[in-house]
This record gives C-alpha cells, structure tokens and sequence, in this order.
C-alpha cells in the first residue's frame, strides 16, 4: 500500500479519536475546514496544475471527467427528490457522489501501474473534475447549504472563493504559456503539501459513530452511486470518446474512486449535512482500502 495513502489513513484514524474522546469536536473541525479551504486548497491547486502540460488532444480526458460526473449528479439529484430529503442533505448526497478522490487514490495507483506517463494523463482527468468541483458542485453546496444567503450574497461567495481563484489564475498562466514565478511555487509548495493531512484530520474530526449509526443507509447508497455509478460511467466515457490503451484504463478507474475530502470541506463550509457527507467519504475510502491490493491488476487489465 502506498506510503502516502497510509499516512491518510493513519491522521483520519486520529482525528477520529479525538473527536470520540471529546478532545476535539464539530467546531474545531469547521475552523481547520475553512484552513484548508481557504489557504492549503488553493495551493494545492495552483502547484499541481502547474505541472500540468497541455497537449492537443488532452481534451478528451478533462471531457471525460465531465462525461462521468455530470450524470451521477442528476442521478443523485433525482434520487434525494425521490426520498424528499431535506435540503441540506440533498445538497450533501450530490455533493459526496460528484466529488471523486483523485489524489489521494488513483494517483498512487495510476503512478505504481503506468509511471509518470500515466500520472500525467490523471492530472488531466482531475483538470476537468476540478473544474466541476469549484464551479458546479461548490454552487450546488452553497444552495442547499443551511446559512442564510441572498442569491446576489451567494453568487459574491462563490465568486470570490479563494479555490476558484486559484483555477482562474492558474487557467490565465496556462492560456498564455506561463508559468509560477519560481519564488512563488517555493511559498506555495509548504502549503500544497499541508493540504493531505489536514484534509485527513478534517474528515476525521468530521466523523460521528452515532450519526454514522443514523445515516449509514443512505451512506451506503451514496458510495455505490458513487463508486459503481461512477465505474459504469467510466467506460461509457471511454467508449464515447474512443479512447484506448492508458488513457482508457486511467479514466475508468478514476472515474470509480470514493468519494473526495473536499466533499466534508465544502459541506462544512456551506452548512451542508456535514454527518452525511462524511460518512459517505469514510464508507468509500475503507471500500477503496479493500480493494487496493487488487487495483493494479485492474487497471492493466483495463489496458486491452
């Protein structure tokens, strides 16, 4: 297992007892959410995207990403009208089955199984994924979201959200060939690599056992839609834009990632069903961390 996944696994172990110990709690966890929401997320995004070298045909892969995430939020919208969910925990449910945990599992896998070649290709996926997660999703979680907000105050908040920036202002670079000064990736690189951690200690200082007891019927729904949903949709991006070799197998087993941390972070930030969205998270990583061993072989099968 990678060494990167066991440290996530390891800070989420903790963060969980000290919230079930009463060390910490809920409102410790919403100050270190807006942290990371706030500073270690838009670094993150401006490092990583940084490294990102656009070639002709990469447009299919960001495409693919919004071919795979577009449906399962209608999917999950649908499903919570349905079951006449209360809104914040409609918002929570399309919420954690649109957001795909990119960094901290495919890319472990995708580097172990394909190289840097293959990274490359993940990268690019997430520029679409990303995209979504800052625009649609983030939207879709502040109008669900419990606080109240006019819509001019709404749009302003989206606007003026420190990640959205950050994709604007790395887009801009990009469109004109440039890249980060290289005194700025040194300010920036120490934040980037906060963002893991903290995000990890977040989701487990995000976790309930009682709330997990109260939600985890419709957690498990939300973690198949997501990884399942997610996988099916995968190959039916594939085959639509008549992708083969790497570029195939990277995006179906992306595509069927649990669901990201970013999921607990938005939620908390716009007064989502915080229990939801991280029991979700938490019931889709332990079912990421099962299959693991097997996802290599996976996705060189997936290769043919």
């Amino acid at each position: 297992m990678p060494a990167s996944l066991l440290a996530f696994i390891a800070i989420f172990v903790v963060g969980a007892v000290l919230r079930t110990s009463g060390l910490l709690n809920k409102t410790h966890a919403e100050r270190l959410a807006t942290c990371v929401f706030s500073v270690s997320l838009p670094a993150t995004i401006l490092v990583s995207l940084d490294r990102v070298a656009f070639a002709p045909s990469a447009w299919k892969l960001p495409l693919a990403a919004c071919l795979v995430t577009i449906p399962l939020v209608l999917c999950s919208w649908q499903l919570s009208r349905l079951m006449h969910l209360p809104r914040p925990t409609q918002g929570g449910l399309i919420l954690a089955t649109g957001c795909i945990n990119s960094a901290y599992f495919a890319y472990p896998v995708v580097l172990a199984t394909f190289g840097d070649l293959g990274l490359a290709r993940a990268i690019l996926f997430d520029l679409g994924q990303t995209t979504l997660t800052l625009t649609v999703l983030y939207a879709i979680a502040l109008w669900h979201g419990e606080a109240p907000h006019s819509t001019t105050s709404s749009l302003s908040r989206f606007l003026l959200s420190p990640p959205l920036l950050a994709l604007a202002f790395i887009f801009m670079l990009k469109f004109f060939s440039l890249g980060l000064p290289s005194w700025l990736l040194q300010i920036l690189t120490p934040l980037h690599f906060t963002t893991t951690p903290l995000a990890s200690l977040v989701l487990g200082l995000s976790i309930s056992f009682a709330a997990l007891r109260r939600t985890w019927p419709l957690a498990f729904l939300g973690v198949m839609v997501r990884m399942v949903g997610g996988l099916l949709l995968g190959f039916a991006a594939a085959w639509l834009l008549d992708l083969s070799g790497m570029a195939r197998a990277v995006v179906i087993l992306v595509a069927a990632m649990p669901s990201a941390v970013t999921a607990v972070i938005f939620a908390t930030e716009t007064y989502l069903d915080e229990d939801l969205v991280a029991s979700i998270v938490a019931l889709s990583i332990c079912l990421g961390v099962a299959l693991l061993p097997w996802l290599p072989q996976v996705a060189t099968a997936l290769l043919g």
